[in-house]
This record gives C-alpha cells, sequence and structure tokens, in this order.
C-alpha cells in the first residue's frame, strides 16, 4: 500500500486495517508519523526516536485516531504556501553578459556568486550593474 492508502485506512474500523501489512506499517511510519504531528505535535514527538519500534506506532495511531474520526479530517491534507514568480524582477536583469563575465574577472568571483548577489539583493544589483555597464560604454566611446 501507498502512503495515503495507509492513511486513508488509519480512520477506517478494524477490517480495513487488516489488511494493511506489517511491512506498509514500518514503511510509512516517519510520513505518517510526520503527518500526525501537525495537530498532534508532542504525541509525534514522543514517537519520534531512532529505536521506537514503528509497527505498534501506527497501530496506536490507528487505534486512537478511528475511534475519535469517522472520516479523513481535513488537516490531513495540507496546503503548501505556493512561491509567487516574479515575472518582473526577471524582467529588470536585461544586463549584458559580457558585462557580468568582466565583473567576475575583475573581482575574481564565481559566476555563481553574481547569481546570489542577484538573488538576494536585486535592487542593489541591478544599479550596479547598470553603472558598470555605462562605465564600460563611456571608455569605449
Amino acid at each position: 500500500m501507498e502512503l495515503f492508502d495507509v492513511v486513508k485506512t488509519i480512520f477506517k474500523k478494524d477490517k480495513d486495517w487488516d489488511k494493511v501489512s506489517r511491512n506498509d506499517k514500518v514503511r510509512n511510519f516517519f510520513m505518517i508519523n510526520r503527518i500526525m504531528s501537525i495537530q498532534f505535535p508532542i504525541q509525534a514527538d514522543q514517537f519520534n526516536h531512532t529505536k521506537i519500534s514503528p509497527r505498534p506506532v501506527v497501530d496506536w495511531w490507528h487505534d486512537t485516531l478511528s475511534k475519535h474520526y469517522t472520516k479523513i479530517p481535513g488537516w490531513i491534507f495540507t496546503k503548501t504556501k505556493k512561491s509567487k514568480n516574479n515575472v518582473s524582477a526577471k524582467s529588470e536583469f536585461d544586463i549584458d553578459k559580457n558585462v557580468e563575465v568582466f565583473i567576475a574577472n575583475k573581482y575574481e568571483i564565481s559566476m555563481r556568486d553574481l547569481e546570489d548577489l542577484k538573488r538576494f539583493y536585486p535592487e542593489k544589483y541591478s544599479l550596479w550593474m547598470k553603472s558598470i555597464e555605462e562605465q564600460i560604454s563611456m571608455t569605449k566611446k
């Protein structure tokens, strides 16, 4: 059984729980404990030891939760925050690659370092690049 099949049967009565194999309980123990920690952080923390036997813990979750819930509760399926894609931030960086290569060579830093600067300090990076680009264009005239 897959993880969410086991999670679904945790909240059902015993006849469905008997179909969950011992290996499925052991294999899915970590994720089940992690999911249950959303609503029951203290209990999940107590089960979060390396020497604890996983099968009885998963059985305990079933025994406890099947008495209190008749269907899968909403807190099992939590939503994750989606990252906002900054399209406008990407359009700001119309910097010539030659300028970036020039800066990397002059200051003896890698292109990855420049990418980090771009990511963490976008405004300062943009201003810095534009000023360097202007200086380079003035020297070429």
